[in-house]
């Protein structure tokens, strides 16, 4: 018992004598720091334990540890206080605050008492520009809280038409849909120009007796007016359609789609010589079969070899490369042009744009056309695919991969530069669909991107081609601070249509989504903590924005949708000066880079007079070493970021996001890219804190000493003038 009351003596004591030691040791290895704060003002030590209002903080340290601590003066419209006092365990430490912020080594015990002074606000910068953009008169059509008060809610595939004669513009939709507005913002409710369904949101398919030749060709195909809708779901109603005036005669031109996948379709058209009263009164002359796509009784297609080598065969296959869809017209007053197809395939077959030569006296095909023949279950007439102005290539994989990705092409001739242009729609509605465009001084093509890339040659990735115009988009730091999946941004922007207005205005109208639905996980560009399961609304909405034009004759969308009224000012280059979100539309090559909520979101890009630094710049370490250039060119401006050189032109709009008026530039990179932009007009923004950090990090010695009052004083509550020229001024002397 004796042996054991000792081993257990001497365990216990050096078990004591550890324990002490460790004690010891967490001792000396943290800590204790002490944060007290009098009035007026806040304390912090790396961001945290801020305190308050005659509060007292404690947490603990780790020995040898740089640990910021930061002051922040009470500051409100009706209260402006400085730092009076910063002690550390009793000395005085304020002349060694820098923007408001003082760093030490923590190797014992601190106690940080701050105190702080009533002072007087810096002197602000004259008024902010004044923007003549007012609000536009939307609210007595903003019953539809979805689409935040302006355009047409759940109207896909849009084409708009000016009727000179009724002064009204008409937007035509699939499904039977049919808007009315004469400013191109406010849209009268959804009726319907054909005679069914009987409503825009009906069930019934249409009634294919209405028109003799969609009748027989319904026939021919094995269904008609008394099917379903589910068992004919894209059989209910005209998709796609397209109006053309010729003379005193419209012609309407709309597909009828019997399988989503395949290529059974057919286009169709129809005329009057009153379109108010067509449309009132769904009447319509019918004119007839124009072309009919099935593959299912054989054919020629152009198919595509291991070696990428291009040829035809004729095949007794689903599958033909034509699919008579998505008609696009254009008239030059003599003659008469369709491009049609795209849509369905199988990665490296199908899906392909042609185009074809009409009759502007029948408003049927010409005579004389070439291409592929198709086949047709329409009796025994045969048709030619005609010119082959797009070719997908080959599709990356993606979620759902048995389409080709390409549809909604649109024809448009610029009489101001001689170009004809082709604007084709890439990726899925519900997913990622954008807009690219092609030009070519023929109609027949070869249609080139702006790398010179032809539409029409075989590519093994189709992003390859074609010059980005418009995409799903998020301005993510333009939500005054808070982000905002439904406000700030639009997903799946596609089926482009473009109109001239009598005034010589162009315009774009697309459908688009917004960002609350999606069928996959996609980023916000925000950070990791921010992604979201989000989903894609299932119903499109139109939208119109103004299109401009550049000096090398490529379209430029305006980020913002059209508003009634885009002021071209002739800006000055300080008005200019300040922080961008920026968002530059890059085409991408792999399936990531092709989702809009992946890769549309922007970076915050500062404009100065001296120098422009962008976020990928200081992330990369090369702000002021590689820093861009701002300067006045002609109408426009241009602006280096990331090394590329965009010609910009600034406009004046109104901010749907933002609910108020703001300026934004759009414009075309060296490099092939378009750019959108936009500025949050507002004398206490502030400039980007990143961008500020950076810049004061290169200051040494003198310069540092000369701007670190200055930048305090600053950091206070500046206006974005006063913070912008402080931050120039301090370039320009390390640059010196």
């Amino acid at each position: 018992m004796k042996k054991f009351l000792f081993f257990l003596t001497t365990t216990l004591v050096l078990f004591g004598a550890v324990f002490a030691m460790y004690m010891e040791y967490i001792h000396i290895s943290e800590y204790p720091v002490f944060i007290e704060s009098y009035e007026h003002g806040t304390v912090s030590v790396n961001a945290e334990g801020a305190m308050g209002n005659d509060s007292k903080y404690k947490l603990m340290c780790k020995k040898d540890s740089e640990i910021t601590i930061s002051v922040n003066p009470e500051r409100t419209d009706s209260t402006f206080y400085n730092l009076e006092k910063l002690t550390v365990n009793g000395v005085d430490v304020t002349e060694q605050v820098n923007m408001l912020q003082y760093k030490t080594v923590v190797t014992q015990k601190l106690t940080v008492v701050a105190t702080f002074k009533k002072g007087k606000r810096p002197e602000s910068d004259p008024e902010p520009l004044k923007l003549d953009v007012t609000k536009p008169d939307i609210e007595k059509y903003a019953d539809n809280a979805y689409l935040g008060s302006f355009s047409a809610y759940n109207l896909e595939d849009p084409t708009v038409f000016f009727d000179s004669e009724s002064k009204v513009y008409y937007c035509f939709g699939s499904n039977n849909v049919v808007v009315r507005s004469t400013d191109l913002v406010n849209w009268t409710n959804r009726t319907t120009y054909f005679k069914h369904p009987e409503n825009a949101t009906s069930n019934t398919i249409m009634s294919f007796s209405q028109f003799e030749s969609v009748d027989n060709w319904a026939g021919e195909h094995g269904y008609g007016g008394d099917e379903s809708y589910t068992d004919k779901l894209q059989g209910r109603s005209p998709v796609a359609p397209e109006i053309v005036k010729v003379g005193d005669t419209y012609y309407m031109y709309f597909s009828i789609v019997k399988e989503q996948n395949a290529n059974e379709a057919a286009i169709f058209c129809v005329k009057t010589d009153n379109l108010a009263e067509a449309v009132e009164n769904k009447e319509w002359t019918d004119v007839g079969l124009v072309i009919s796509t099935c593959g299912t009784n054989g054919g020629s297609r152009t198919v595509v070899d291991t070696d990428g080598n291009r040829k035809t065969e004729t095949v007794a296959s689903k599958y033909d490369a034509a699919n008579a869809v998505h008609p696009s017209v254009v008239y030059d007053g003599k003659r008469m042009y369709m491009v049609y197809g795209g849509y369905y395939g199988d990665n490296s077959l199908g899906g392909e744009i042609y185009l074809v030569e009409l009759n502007p006296e029948t408003g049927l095909l010409s005579s004389s056309l070439s291409g592929d023949e198709v086949s047709t279950m329409h009796g025994s007439e045969r048709f030619r695919a005609g010119t082959l102005v797009a070719d997908p290539g080959s599709v990356p994989s993606m979620d759902r991969a048995d389409g080709s990705l390409v549809s909604g092409a649109e024809i448009v001739y610029n009489d101001d530069n001689g170009y004809y242009y082709l604007f084709v729609t890439y990726g899925y509605d519900e997913i990622n669909s954008s807009i690219v465009v092609s030009h070519s001084k023929d109609v027949a093509g070869p249609y080139v991107d702006f790398n010179g890339n032809d539409m029409a040659s075989y590519s093994d990735n189709m992003f390859d081609k074609g010059y980005l115009l418009l995409a799903g988009y998020n301005f993510v730091n333009s939500a005054k601070g808070n982000v905002s999946y439904t406000d700030v941004g639009r997903a799946s922007i596609g089926s482009p249509n473009v109109i001239k207005s009598d005034s010589g205005n162009w315009y774009i109208a697309s459908q688009s989504q917004l960002y609350f639905k999606a069928e996959t996980e996609i980023k916000t560009g925000v950070k990791a903590a921010d992604e979201h399961s989000l989903m894609i609304s299932a119903a499109p909405a139109l939208e119109i924005r103004r299109l401009l034009w550049d000096d090398n004759g490529w379209p430029m969308a305006l980020p913002e949708v059209y508003s009634g009224k885009s002021t071209e000012h002739s800006f000055k280059p300080e008005e200019l000066y300040g922080n961008w979100d920026v968002i530059v539309l890059r085409n991408g090559t792999d399936t990531e880079d092709r989702y809009a909520t992946d890769r549309k979101c922007s970076q915050i890009v500062s404009i100065l007079e001296d120098t422009v630094i962008s976020q990928s710049d200081i992330n990369n370490s090369n702000a002021l070493i590689y820093g861009g250039s701002f300067k006045q060119s002609g109408e426009g401006f241009t602006v280096t970021i990331d090394s590329v050189e965009f010609t910009v032109y600034p406009y004046a709009v109104w901010d749907w996001e933002l609910k108020e008026g703001s300026i934004v530039f759009t414009g075309t990179g060296s490099d092939g890219t378009a750019i959108w932009a936009k500025k949050k007009l507002s004398t206490t923004m502030g400039l980007y804190t990143a961008t500020l950090d950076h810049v004061y990090s290169k200051c040494e010695g003198v310069t540092a000493e000369t701007f670190a009052k200055k930048l305090e004083i600053l950091s206070a509550n500046p206006s974005q003038g006063q913070i912008d020229a402080c931050v120039d001024e301090i370039i320009k002397a390390i640059r010196n």
